[in-house]
């Protein structure tokens, strides 16, 4: 009999997901690498890495969680692990962001950051706690802060958040950047609940401020058509992105489809669910992938004949 996993097992160390060839008795281990081989044929021509903000179980290699729920039973199966800030609570701090993301062995972190003060409602006040006026000015200076605090060797390498107008934020916080022992890599945040379009005029301004040499990273934005075709006609724009909305429609009643819509779908219930939620997802992420290659036709204008699908 081959070997299993315990159910409810808590986890120790990322080698607590691996598994040998003689492991597995119902998938032949070669057929399997085959499939995954021929996965990375798509992945590898894609200009764009696709962050899985989620914790469902699956070995997508990109994956993104944020401080405080940051669990290990998802967050280790993938090999390119962002550990976010945490926007949502303004009381935690860069130090305890930097101790969890050694913690739980992420490949890069985010510095604090924080939204319109007004967001937060009447339970903080935010001046008091942060020193400043406003979330920009606060956000200014935690990432001054997080530059001290921040020691390449013991820390993963960082993304730095930016505030729209992004073009505005990168003028007071760029030069300390470059000062500092941090390469280039910038979180694009504030603008979850925009339209494609304003993400792309963003995205698009700032590039041609800073160049192409910086990282830049679309922080929850939804592949849309509308973006897709923008990153088809200019793959440079931004390095990856990361969303919740696969898992969230999965775990809602839903899939979504290649246009990022919702479409109903019932999911089982009972043990090993989030494990079967997680094929799902896994393949709504390659769906988003396979859009952004050249082996897509999705957006080809000419008209198809029969022998395009034989």
């Amino acid at each position: 009999m081959a070997k299993r996993p315990e159910i409810g097992a808590i986890a120790e160390e990322v080698e607590d997901f691996h598994a040998k060839a003689e492991d597995l008795e119902y998938f032949d281990p070669e057929l399997v690498l085959g499939y995954f081989q021929r996965l990375e044929m798509i992945l590898e021509k894609c200009p764009v890495d696709i962050y899985a903000a989620s914790s469902l179980k699956h070995p997508w290699p990109y994956r993104l969680q944020k401080y405080g729920e940051c669990a290990p039973a998802s967050f280790w199966r993938s090999q390119h692990r962002i550990l976010d800030s945490n926007i949502i609570d303004p009381e935690v701090t860069n130090e305890e962001i930097l101790e969890e993301a050694v913690k739980k062995d992420a490949t890069a972190v985010v510095a604090k950051d924080y939204l319109p003060f007004n967001l937060y409602g009447r339970d903080f006040d935010m001046e008091a706690l942060t020193g400043e006026l406003n979330h920009a000015a606060a956000t200014t200076k935690s990432i001054k802060e997080f530059i001290e605090l921040h020691d390449p060797d013991v820390h993963p390498p960082a993304y730095i958040p930016l505030q729209p107008p992004y073009v505005e934020h990168i003028k007071e916080i760029r030069g300390m950047i470059q000062d500092s022992h941090l390469e280039e890599r910038y979180m694009l945040g504030g603008l979850k609940d925009a339209n494609p379009k304003k993400r792309i005029s963003e995205a698009e301004s700032l590039r041609d401020k800073i160049g192409e040499e910086p990282v830049l990273h679309g922080l929850g934005w939804g592949l849309s058509d509308t973006l897709v075709e923008a990153l088809r006609r200019n793959p440079g724009l931004i390095d990856s992105v990361d969303n919740s909305g696969p898992s969230q429609a999965i775990l809602n009643e839903g899939l979504l489809d290649k246009h990022w819509q919702k479409q109903p779908f019932g999911l089982v219930e009972g043990q090993m669910r989030n494990s079967v939620a997680g094929a799902f997802e896994f393949g709504i992420l390659l769906q988003a992938t396979h859009r952004l290659t050249e082996y897509n036709a999705d957006f080809n204008t000419e008209q198809k004949s029969i022998s395009d699908y034989q």
